[in-house]
């Protein structure tokens, strides 16, 4: 069995546009994906340098970090929790 993530990304002013993709990832992949999301986004939402941003972004962006980091091989949980965050605050210091 496969599942099927969405991830959701904005532009505003310049930024990302609106779009949808979609990403099929077998359940193990899956489950691995989904414990890096929820063990980064504790952080993330408390994190002083993040925090402030916009958290619906904020969830868009590093789900889509994560997935990308599975996508190209990564199977470590804190791994792939750690380069998404690391991914987050360049992307909001650059900006």
């Amino acid at each position: 069995m496969r599942y099927q993530f969405r991830g959701i990304e904005r532009r505003e002013e310049g930024k990302r546009s609106m779009a949808f993709q979609n990403i099929t990832l077998e359940p193990e992949l899956s489950d691995l994906v989904t414990s890096a999301f929820e063990k980064s986004w504790q952080f993330v939402r408390t994190d002083p340098e993040l925090a402030h941003n916009d958290m619906n972004e904020m969830r868009a962006l590093l789900s889509r970090h994560i997935d990308r980091l599975a996508q190209n091989g990564e199977r470590d949980l804190w791994r792939l929790a750690n380069t998404a965050i690391g991914q987050l605050r360049r992307e909001r210091s650059a900006a």
